[in-house]
């Protein structure tokens, strides 16, 4: 056991290739700096909104992470970034081939120049900070190759763009709902694609500048025909909340509604949004639980019986 995640990822013991858990504490994790290639999981977050999520409902919060040389191939998952000052809420990548999954990042994540494969997939962007789901670095900045982003919950603008504005490009961006600020004077999406389908975006007034073929702007929805049209299988709605089930929880809500018009209609016959696809792993995952078996309820007598001392253990294994 550590107090920090740099103790264990400095460990002459972990190599590449291990996985480390990261358990839910009241504290806030120290900034995480990651030097070798680890799957590294944590307990979730949003666990008191979402049911069978956990027995003590605490979440493994970091003050940021930075994936580092030596981390190529390095998979995050299930872990709740910021609780800081300016400087937290961030996942900074400066190698290839790494993967941010179900995770709630508050401020953004922010890759180097000319990276290959950012994998984004299954994260929630809250509205804690006016900043975009990725960031840009200096004026010189190279957009990554294969950089996708999908079924992730953004509350923030996505504005993805370098130079003098000219619009990076996401390889593919899939089952997003955007759920951003409302009636802003610039775009609330803005960015280059050649595989934009199933998202849903919420803010009536929100303004879109994706760069893309027409053709490869299909199966979304949107509040007003000049967000995304309606040709190729593009919907308006201008009251989005009778696509979702609703609710309390922060990303419960966003469930798709069975029978409204993002319900089993997608370009793969699935729901549209964060829920949404054909492939169940692939969907938005409550809480951000990782793909590994969760205890959610232990209980015990307290009575000491001959053989021991009774416990009844409730789990679920989550996909």
């Amino acid at each position: 056991m550590f107090e920090q995640i740099n103790q264990a990822v400095g460990w002459t013991s972990v190599k590449n290739g291990d996985t480390l858990h990261i358990e839910g504490s009241p504290d806030v994790y120290e900034q995480a700096d990651i030097s070798k290639r680890l799957v590294i999981i944590g307990a979730g977050y949003f666990l008191a909104d979402n049911p069978k999520t956990s027995n003590d409902l605490l979440d493994s919060r970091i003050y940021r992470v930075e994936f580092e040389a030596g981390s190529e191939g390095s998979v995050l998952i299930g872990v709740n970034i910021g609780f800081g000052n300016s400087g937290s809420g961030y996942v900074i990548v400066n190698v290839n081939t790494i993967t941010v999954k179900r995770c709630r990042i508050e401020r953004g994540i922010a890759p180097a120049s000319g990276l290959q494969m950012l994998t984004v997939l299954q994260n929630f962007f809250p509205s804690t900070y006016n900043t975009s789901a990725l960031t840009i670095g200096n004026a010189g900045f190279v957009p990554p190759v294969d950089l996708i982003f999908n079924n992730n919950i953004v509350q923030k603008t996505l504005v993805w763009t370098y130079g003098n504005g000219n619009p990076g490009k996401l390889t593919q961006c899939r089952n997003n709902i955007f759920d951003g600020p409302d009636n802003l004077a610039t775009p609330s999406l803005k960015f280059a694609t050649t595989d934009f389908q199933n998202n849903i975006l919420i803010a009536t007034g929100a303004i879109v500048e994706i760069t893309a073929n027409a053709a490869d702007v299909a199966y979304n929805i949107g509040t007003q025909s000049a967000q995304f049209g309606t040709a190729n299988n593009n919907l308006v709605v201008p009251n989005t909340t009778s696509l979702f089930v609703g609710g309390t929880s922060p990303d419960g809500q966003y469930l798709i509604k069975s029978g409204s018009q993002a319900s089993q209609n997608g370009s793969d016959g699935a729901d549209r949004g964060a829920f949404g696809g054909f492939v169940v792993t692939s969907r938005y995952t409550l809480s951000g639980l990782a793909p590994v078996p969760v205890v959610y309820q232990a209980t015990t007598t307290g009575v000491v019986t001959p053989s021991g001392l009774p416990v009844t253990i409730k789990a679920r294994t989550i996909k």
